[in-house]
């Protein structure tokens, strides 16, 4: 049973349904200024109005866009891999913390770290979205069932309470990857896709497949309507809409 704290945490994340759309506007922290995300408290405003129900995002970031996120939807601190950000996320009330691994799975003492996280998580009843995206020698992601599912176990094993994973490209591969991990799993977008049909059936072929929801990123800010493609995904994730229902928002 999850403590107080996680469970009023939680519910600010996941709605009654049991599913969450997350915004993914942490990328600054590693690309700088991509675009899309040059005006962050606008992309945010618009993104909050299309009903996405939390963000994920980096503590300077918090704090210039604090009037933008407070009241109006979860904040999910993305942290390095240091255990004293837990206790800063508690501090500035942040409804979870993010920490993860991106690399080959085969050398295990890399990804060690996320055991300390999730212990000092434990400590401060703080809610940890362990993102976990397996890499080949030549740094490309593999969404291949067998290493997703690997990922998604090993963050599970490792004391994650819900996982951001790559989708694996059907519902029946993601069923088996969601039942192997045994904690909720959001999918990530990766690069910008092609088009917004391509965007909407992974979003639908990831909670057919047993997913709770999306944290995306590009396939957001970098759309011609930030907003509109977010009430689209939030019409698969939260009213079972078709993809063909949900292409009206964009069109």
């Amino acid at each position: 049973m999850n403590s107080i704290g996680k469970t009023l945490r939680t519910s600010a994340i996941f709605r009654d349904d049991g599913r969450t759309l997350i915004f993914a506007m942490d990328h600054g922290g590693y690309y700088g200024p991509l675009p899309g995300i040059e005006k962050p408290r606008e992309t945010l405003v618009k993104v909050i109005g299309g009903g996405a129900d939390a963000v994920m995002i980096n503590y300077g970031m918090v704090k210039q866009c604090l009037e933008v996120i407070s009241g109006k939807i979860a904040c999910i601190l993305s942290i390095p891999p240091d255990v004293k950000y837990v206790k800063k996320a508690v501090k500035i009330g942040a409804h979870a913390i993010k920490c993860g691994y991106f690399g080959p799975l085969e050398n295990c003492e890399k990804y060690f770290f996320l055991g300390s996280i999730a212990l000092e998580c434990e400590r401060w009843e703080m809610p940890f979205l362990c993102e976990i995206v397996p890499m080949n020698s030549k740094n490309k992601v593999l969404h291949t069932k067998e290493a997703v599912e690997k990922a998604a176990r090993i963050g599970a094993e490792f004391g994650a309470d819900f996982m951001k994973i790559p989708y694996t490209g059907s519902p029946v591969s993601f069923k088996e990857v969601v039942e192997s991990a045994t904690i909720p799993s959001v999918i990530m977008g990766g690069e910008k896709m092609d088009t917004d049909k391509d965007v909407l059936e992974t979003v639908n072929g990831s909670v057919e497949g047993g997913g709770c929801g999306v944290a995306f990123g590009r396939n957001i800010f970098q759309h011609r309507d930030p907003a509109a493609i977010t009430r689209a995904i939030a019409k698969i994730i939260h009213e079972d809409s078709t993809v063909e229902e949900a292409l009206k928002e964009v069109k």
